[in-house]
This record gives C-alpha cells, sequence and structure tokens, in this order.
C-alpha cells in the first residue's frame, strides 16, 4: 500500500481541479468541429452539382387552351389533348440518391442529356426544335383539314453528330447538307427520307455549306464522302448519325395560328399540337370526350417519332388521370411497363393517332373527309 500524509493529499487537489475545465473544453471542440462537418456534408450533398441528370415526371397539359386561331372558326370541345413534359435537372449528391431510391426518377449521364454541347447551346437548340415542331404541327393539321399550306427551306442543318457514326469524322454541327449525289435537298425530312432508303454501307457524296460562313471555325463550302451506317432499330435502313433542322424553314398559312408553349423546349409535343389544332378547329370532341395524352415529334410528312423520358410521361400521365394514351409505336412496349391500368396505344403516323382515337368516337368521326376543301375566313 501507497501511503500519503494529507499535505501529499492536499497538494494534488488543486492540480486535478485544473484539469477538469480542460477535457470539458476539449469535448466542447470536438462537439463543435463534428457539428460544423455535418453540415458542410449537407450542404455539399445538396449544392454540388455532379454529371449527371434526374428526369422526373412533369406536367400534363391541355393542348386546346394554348392554342389560339385567327383567320378561321374554333370550337370548344369535350375531353383534352395533354402534351407532356419531363422536369430535367442537373443532379446534386442527394438527388442522385433520391433517383436510386424512387422508381419514377431516372438518373442520365450528363452527356446523353447535352453531347458536346453547353447547357446554353442546348437550350437553344430545343427552343428551336420546339418552334419547328409547332410548325410542322400546324402544316399537318391545317393540311388534313383540306388548306393548301406552302413550304420552303434552304437545306438541312446539322445541330449533332453522333459520336462514333458515320458522319463524325466529316461533319459538323453547323454544317447544311445542301444535296446527297447531286439530288438537292431543302427540307430537313427530304434527307431524312434519302438516307432511309439507302443500303447500309452505300457510300454517298454530301454537298456541305456552313450555316454561319462569319462564326468562328465555320468549315468552307464543301463535298464530303459519306459511307451510310445501319439503323440499331431496323439494320435495313440507312443511318447517317446527325440530327437535323430545315435552314429557313418557312410556311404560308392560310390561317394564324399561335401555340403558347412557354418555356418548354424539344420536339416531342409535335403530335400533341397537331391533334389540338385538329380538336379546335373543328366541331365535336376529336377525344370523344376523353382526356388523352400524347407525345410524340410530328415530321412534315406526318411520321410519329420517338422521344425522351417516356417513363416520367406514362407516370404524369397517370397521375394526371388521362383515360388514354397515345406514343410513339417504337416506344409502347417501354411505355407499358409503367402504364398501369391506363391505355397505352402505340402510332407510327398522324393517320394512325386519328384511327385510334376514331376508336373512341373521336378522330375521323369528327373531322371532315380527307380531300374536303375548307373555305378560310
Amino acid at each position: 500500500m501507497v501511503e500519503h500524509n494529507e499535505e501529499e493529499l492536499a497538494a494534488a487537489a488543486p492540480a486535478a481541479e485544473e484539469d477538469a475545465p480542460r477535457w470539458s473544453r476539449r469535448r466542447r471542440w470536438s462537439t463543435s468541429i463534428g457539428f460544423l462537418l455535418a453540415i458542410l456534408i449537407i450542404t455539399l450533398g445538396l449544392v454540388v452539382r455532379l454529371p449527371y441528370y434526374v428526369l422526373s415526371p412533369g406536367s400534363s397539359r391541355p393542348t386546346e387552351e394554348l392554342i389560339s386561331v385567327t383567320g378561321a372558326e374554333t370550337y370548344e370541345t369535350d375531353g383534352a389533348i395533354d402534351f407532356l413534359t419531363v422536369s430535367l435537372r442537373q443532379a446534386t449528391p442527394v438527388e442522385a440518391l433520391a433517383a436510386w431510391v424512387n422508381p419514377d426518377l431516372d438518373l442520365t449521364p450528363e452527356e446523353d442529356i447535352l453531347g458536346k454541347q453547353t447547357p446554353d447551346q442546348n437550350r437553344d437548340l430545343n427552343l428551336r426544335l420546339m418552334s419547328d415542331s409547332k410548325d410542322a404541327a400546324q402544316y399537318q393539321a391545317l393540311t388534313r383539314l383540306g388548306y393548301t399550306v406552302e413550304s420552303n427551306g434552304t437545306g438541312a442543318v446539322i445541330a449533332a453528330v453522333v459520336e462514333g457514326g458515320p458522319s463524325a469524322s466529316v461533319l459538323v454541327p453547323g454544317d447544311v447538307i445542301v444535296s446527297v449525289n447531286g439530288k438537292p435537298i431543302s427540307f430537313s425530312q427530304e434527307l431524312i427520307n434519302v438516307i432511309s432508303v439507302t443500303a447500309p454501307g452505300t457510300a454517298i457524296t454530301l454537298k456541305v455549306e456552313p450555316f454561319d460562313p462569319q462564326r468562328d471555325g465555320a468549315r468552307p463550302a464543301r463535298e464530303v464522302d459519306v459511307v451510310i451506317g445501319a439503323r440499331e432499330s431496323d439494320p435495313s435502313k440507312g443511318f447517317l448519325g446527325v440530327s437535323t433542322f430545315t435552314r429557313d424553314l418557312s410556311f404560308t398559312f392560310p390561317v394564324q395560328i399561335v401555340i403558347d408553349s412557354g418555356r418548354v423546349g424539344g420536339p416531342s409535343a409535335g403530335l400533341a399540337f397537331t391533334l389540338g389544332i385538329l380538336d379546335v378547329m373543328t366541331p365535336g370532341s376529336l377525344t370523344g370526350g376523353l382526356k388523352v395524352s400524347s407525345t410524340g415529334t410530328i415530321a412534315l410528312d406526318g411520321t410519329v417519332g420517338p422521344i425522351g423520358g417516356i417513363h416520367q410521361k406514362v407516370m404524369a400521365s397517370r397521375r394526371a388521370g388521362v383515360d388514354l394514351m397515345l406514343v410513339p409505336a417504337s416506344e409502347v412496349d417501354e411505355a407499358r411497363k409503367y402504364a398501369g391500368n391506363l391505355r397505352v396505344e402505340p402510332v407510327a403516323t398522324l393517320d394512325d393517332a386519328l384511327a385510334v382515337l376514331t376508336t373512341v368516337g373521336g378522330g375521323n368521326s369528327v373531322l371532315p373527309p380527307v380531300g374536303t376543301t375548307i373555305t378560310v375566313n
């Protein structure tokens, strides 16, 4: 046993009392640092942007209320043709985690959304595509109603080039294709039609001009040779590996139609706007009184093309209480995975869409016969 006298114990006591506040201060500092680190981690999780985008269900909005017509009679209608949107947002770590947990959300690499474009360039392109889709919708709707619509264009502008595709080494965004093997190309759709019927492996010669000759880095007018690839969805059809729009596209419309699409970009509302115009400009309900949603691009030849975000658009339709959804034929299987009890029908053309609507008491049953000429007011 170690013995201590009273004086030694008394001398030791003050030292113990002085150590207590030091340990207390250390604990407080540790707690404060831990709290600050937690705040920092949470803040970074909410603020830092990752090279991914989150796709979530957007809106399902009636087109009829967005369409105004001058120069022709319009009609009130039962039911509605909705166009669909997808909400797109660059992901934070927290949002990426939410997309991993929530089956209604998809996480997509930034490159799949933007390609080689900046966000501003992508936004400008999508607004241009929306404008073109509204023109094509007016063209299709008015033509179906018997109007004569004149159109003009000066070539197919390259909006994007598929990396590793047939054109990757010879074409760049901003090039304008004005002929294929000497055949003039005035419209984007003409280029699509030519390439589609060209056998994969065929060499073609493109005459190309710069969209803006004054732009820095613009390539001069030239001829380039390209070997056509095979389309992934149909290997029998040709694939050039570019997305395009028509340069100087203009129409002489016999009536004035304005579609208020707000800040929504992209071409995927083309079919919905076409059907919406037909609904507004004819008596009776094009949908047979049902609430119908529609998605798909519309070309000048009436073809309905594929779109992005079909998963989220199906979910937006379900949330809006839609009775029937029309989707591009190539995406119907994917759409039906998420449809539940929602009826989803595939369409490859405007005629297909009208045929489906005819089965519910709308479509061709409320439109004038094909070929009927309508007199402009």
